[in-house]
Order: C-alpha cells, then structure tokens, then sequence
C-alpha cells in the first residue's frame, strides 16, 4: 500500500504507458483579405476558425472571406 505523497508520485512516474498523442494536422486556406489573396495555416479544419485567425493576423480589414481549403497535411 502507498503511504506516502512521495511514494505515490514515484510509482506514478515510473508507469509504463503505451498512450500515444495524436500529431496535430494543418490545414492551409486561401483567404481574401481586401482584395488580397493570403495564406492562412490553422490546427482546426473549421472556415470559422480559418477566418477568425485572419481577423487576428489583419485586425484593420474591410472585407475578409475564406475562399478555399489548399491542402492539409499531418506532421510527422
């Protein structure tokens, strides 16, 4: 039996895990910013998300609309 806080954190360190974390996938979009034709790289493959992070990046545009999905690609 653990009885300690100390000894708990040792047998929890000590674990052999077979977990893996999945590797986060990109996704490119073209997107017209003002009339310009941009490239904005997201983790979601959400248009809303897509077009939210070009609102980040250009926080002064008119007119900004997400016209396509380029490609998307996994990192490995």
């Amino acid at each position: 039996m653990i009885e300690t806080i100390k000894e708990l954190l040792l047998e929890w360190w000590g674990r052999n895990t077979t977990t893996r974390m999945p590797l986060p996938t990109i996704y490119t979009y073209e997107v017209e910013v003002d009339g310009k034709i941009v490239q904005i790289e997201s983790t979601c493959a959400s248009r809303t998300y897509a077009h939210f992070m070009a609102r980040r990046k250009y926080p002064h545009a008119k007119r900004i609309s997400v016209l396509r999905r380029i490609k998307n690609y996994s990192l490995v």
